[in-house]
């Protein structure tokens, strides 16, 4: 091959950016001419022809190519990235090989680096952050190509790639340092973390050094190993250590809580980064094994000698569409022959007008019918023209670089079969490796979607079980023939993306549900058919199909991923007669809140109530003003404690003043609140002032409160049936007894049914118990029981004789956000903070670390969680609660955080409407 071919060949690869080469060398990457252009160019007027590649940065970490005069560009296209030097400061090569080995292929394949890098699949580098980056853009945020943003726009308008790296900071102190920002990160990454430099005013470099000792013998850079290393170590970013209370504070007061703006940015940033990295860790740590997959190494052969019993009256048409890609498509029909249906079926294989001679040999498969295109109309006129000829009642559409596991088939017909209101099922889908690629998917109000449990561990609980969901898909989706009509995919959304999630939608809109099959598995080797397509040309095209499903569907999208919010809610804010026996005349929960003290230097207490006061809740003005403030930031209701005991109630009066005033837009359903009560507010079994029983009379009286307050038109109900929790449900003798009477009670008041749910708190935390064994619905989390993790460091006690305990909030936060999912539906909760010295002045317990804006982050992470697993009245997040003072645990704004707690609620909520995390 001569010179100039070999060029035009490397730069016709998809690293290269078409539209900079038209701009640069005025012509087309095809025309011979503008690569004669380039090479008559000087080496250092040659443009820059791809945003992911810096020729300076590439010669200046590979210098000894500038002594043989190479050309940066074309010399990382044939030999540099074989060997695995970085193109980019932000791209680091051999960092991705290590993380991501699998991703960029096997050998590495620059079109699957250009394919990661486009679709923000995973990090480019240590260096860069997308989901900051995202963060700083808002709504500005593009859907896809976040790095190419960043260095195309963001670098230029002050954007950073990381929390910790600021290029103009950086720039202003360093005097040897370029003055524009590309600049300055770059020499930055060059060389500045490994001389030690600081990268911006939230990292002390040569602190960090001197803290750790191992780093700086290492010689490691300090910016670099943080991000890579000392963040999922737990090491301190610099001098912000100082400020950790890893020494003890001498004070004489306890802390108040931190109003100005760069401590809470900090807050936020450091949870979401620890939550990150732990998510990161997990899957990391997946082991899958790879499934057994068939092979040819000659199609013709193969497919030469495959047969199949084809049914005159099929009950399912298999659809496979096809162009080109032979050897693929006959492994896909060896895995169809190897392991047929149960079910009566036929196979309609749909040729695209292949250009592949060997695409003959479809013909001489028995058993399938072929239909041929006449032209290559593309794949949604390849399906269409395929569905109009299936028989079947169903019709699986199945891509030909899938290969269904034995049983799966079988497995989606079942469900079909067995719920007609059932319009579609689909597949849980694996990668090559093992590694779950798909249980289902999410869509965004603006048509993006995502994958739900991408690379997780397909064993996982949560990915284990079947779902409503709001898309699978068309890789390996099974269909109502009838339901669809006469056309299976409108032609707008040619090529072919954002069709499977149309297709579902327009099902959904006729009543239908979707439907996940864990036991349905596919392999499906992504992107084997389309991965010669070019790399930008395809994202533009799912960029632009995503628009048009948003303008179709906008308002149903955002119904869909609209999340629940309840929060648990306190009645015990009026005096009673109980309290006063027990407490003194007048005694309510604000005696204990009022006179709360620190423990400790780092303790905030007491708790003070601001815009609300010291309510009383028999007073139908508070009920009203609690209801107003919730819905205001987005909270739909509250899931109020019932205190029954026998046939005494206890701490009724509220909602009887909520009855009692049908324009108080007050929401709520009941938890049963079934332990003792005690002198020590802990639900145990010392000095017990109210013990709870399980005789009739109490479960009757239980019972027929719940039916009651249900039919207020403003009781909670998920899919038409009223919702009851059971606070302690393992604590029922008879737990699916219990609910058998509870359904019969509620159908024979004609309602449509019960919702059952289980808390998971105190011993159901972590039990894997199934709600169904119980006769529950679904079970809902209940931090922080169970998992609370205890702070370190050292306090001085400021408060004579206490002897309590205290946690860290965000590694609390952390181990809830990465506890594995579960095979039932479970409710995710999240809690604002937790101190209940109120009532245990001496062995109370307290969490470190609690700030709203950690709360954001938490909340955001759980608001993922619920779109991933929940679906339509099911997304639902609960809050640990709305008014628990003496606990600590409230939403109601106090004199030291005033609305920040609802702000932070609200805020999440609002910044998850359209760029939702992935999970996990």
């Amino acid at each position: 091959m001569n010179d100039l071919m070999r060029v035009h060949r490397l730069l016709c690869l998809p690293f290269v950016d078409e539209a900079a080469y038209r701009a640069a060398l005025g012509g087309p990457r095809a025309d011979l001419g503008t690569v004669q252009r380039y090479l008559a160019l000087p080496l250092r007027r040659r443009p820059v022809l791809s945003p992911y590649f810096d020729p300076i940065f590439y010669l200046a970490t590979n210098p000894e190519l500038m002594q043989d005069g190479a050309d940066p560009l074309l010399h990382f296209l044939d030999v540099g990235f074989a060997e695995a030097r970085s193109p980019h400061p932000l791209v680091d090569l051999p960092w991705l090989l290590e993380q991501h080995a699998a991703l960029v292929g096997t050998p590495p394949s620059i079109e699957k680096l250009v394919e990661l890098l486009e679709l923000d699949l995973v990090a480019p580098g240590p260096y860069f952050d997308r989901e900051f980056y995202r963060e700083q853009l808002g709504a500005d945020a593009p859907p896809r190509g976040l790095l190419r943003s960043f260095l195309l726009r963001g670098v230029w308008t002050g954007l950073r790639p990381n929390r910790l790296l600021d290029p103009a900071w950086y720039a202003e102190r360093n005097l040897d340092v370029p003055r524009d920002p590309y600049g300055a990160l770059r020499h930055f990454i060059v060389g500045g973390d490994l001389e030690g430099r600081s990268p911006g005013p939230d990292f002390d470099a040569r602190d960090y050094w001197r803290r750790y000792p191992d780093v700086a013998a290492a010689r490691m850079p300090p910016l670099r190993h943080y991000l890579t290393i000392g963040r999922r170590e737990q090491r301190l970013p610099g001098d912000a250590a100082r400020e950790s209370g890893a020494t003890p504070i001498s004070s004489a007061a306890g802390r108040e809580p931190a109003q100005d703006r760069a401590t809470l940015l900090r807050d936020a940033a450091a949870i979401r980064d620890l939550l990150a990295d732990r998510r990161q860790t997990r899957k990391e740590a997946v082991r899958a094994a790879p499934p057994a997959l068939f092979a040819c190494d000659d199609p013709v052969q193969e497919l030469r000698a495959l047969a199949f019993t084809a049914s005159a009256t099929p009950r399912v048409s298999i659809l496979i569409p096809v162009y080109n890609e032979i050897g693929i498509t006959a492994e896909c029909l060896m895995a169809l022959a190897a392991s047929p249906p149960v079910t009566p079926f036929e196979i309609v294989l749909v040729d695209d007008a292949s250009t592949d001679p060997t695409a003959a040999a479809f013909s001489d498969v028995d058993g399938i019918r072929l239909l041929r295109q006449a032209r290559n109309g593309g794949f949604i006129a390849a399906c269409n023209t395929g569905f109009a000829a299936c028989r079947g009642d169903y019709v699986l559409l199945l891509n030909n670089d899938t290969q269904p596991e034995p049983g799966a088939i079988d497995a989606l017909v079942r469900v079909l079969d067995a719920d007609a209101t059932i319009g579609a099922a689909g597949a849980k889908l694996l990668y090559a490796d093992g590694r779950l690629q798909e249980a289902g998917c999410t869509l965004l109000p603006n048509g993006e979607s995502t994958m739900v449990g991408l690379f997780a561990d397909p064993r996982e609980g949560g990915y284990s079980h079947d779902r409503d969901v709001a898309y699978c898909s068309g890789a390996a989706l099974l269909v109502r023939r009838a339901a669809v009509g006469g056309r299976l995919f409108d032609p707008i959304f040619a090529p072919a993306y954002c069709e499977d999630a149309d297709l579902c939608l327009r099902l959904a809109g006729k009543g239908l549900r979707i439907r996940y099959v864990a036991s349905a598995v596919v392999v499906h080797r992504l992107s084997v058919s389309t991965g010669r397509t070019s790399e930008v040309r395809r994202v533009a095209a799912i960029r632009a199909n995503q628009q048009k499903l948003a303008e179709r569907w906008g308002a149903v999208l955002a119904a869909q991923h609209k999340v629940r919010v309840l929060a648990f809610y306190l009645p015990q804010f009026h005096a009673t007669p109980e309290n006063d026996l027990w407490w003194g005349a007048g005694f309510t929960e604000w005696h204990n809140v009022a006179r709360a003290r620190p423990s400790h230097t780092r303790h905030y207490q007491p708790h003070l109530p601001a815009d609300l006061g010291y309510y009383d809740l028999t007073s139908p003005a508070a009920l009203a003003r609690q209801a107003a403030l919730a819905a205001r930031y987005g909270i739909e209701g509250f899931v109020v404690y019932s205190y029954t005991f026998g046939e005494r109630r206890v701490l009724t009066r509220p909602l009887e003043t909520v009855r009692a005033h049908p324009g108080i837009p007050f929401r709520w359903c009941l938890c049963w609140a079934n332990e003792n009560w005690t002198r020590h507010w802990d639900g145990g079994a010392r000095e017990i002032l109210l013990e709870q029983h399980y005789d009739d009379a109490t479960l009757a009286a239980i019972v027929a409160d719940a039916v009651e307050q249900a039919a207020d038109r403003r009781y909670i109900r998920v899919d038409g049936r009223p919702m009851f929790l059971v606070y302690r449900p393992l604590l029922l003798p008879d737990a699916r007894a219990f609910a058998a009477r509870a359904r019969a009670a509620f159908e024979r008041a004609g309602f449509p049914g019960l919702h059952l749910v289980a808390v998971e708190g105190m011993e159901a935390v972590d039990r894997g118990i199934h709600p169904a064994d119980l006769g529950f619905d679904a079970a809902v989390e209940f931090p922080p029981h169970g998992r609370a993790v205890p702070a370190s460091g050292e306090v001085e006690v400021i408060k004579p004789g206490w002897d309590g305990y205290r946690f860290d909030y965000p590694e609390t936060v952390a181990a809830f956000v990465g506890r594995a999912s579960v095979p039932y539906p479970r409710y995710p909760s999240v809690f604002p903070d937790w101190d209940n010295t109120p009532r245990q002045p001496l062995k109370g317990t307290d969490f470190e670390g609690a700030t709203p804006e950690a709360f954001r982050a938490y909340v955001e992470a759980k608001l993922a969680e619920a779109r991933a697993f929940l679906h339509g009245e099911h997304r639902m997040l609960f809050v640990n609660a709305w008014n628990e003072w003496a606990e600590g645990t409230h939403l109601e704004p106090d004199l030291g955080h005033g609305h920040r707690w609802l702000e932070a609620l609200r805020a999440a909520q609002d910044a998850t409407s359209w760029n939702a995390p992935a999970w996990p």
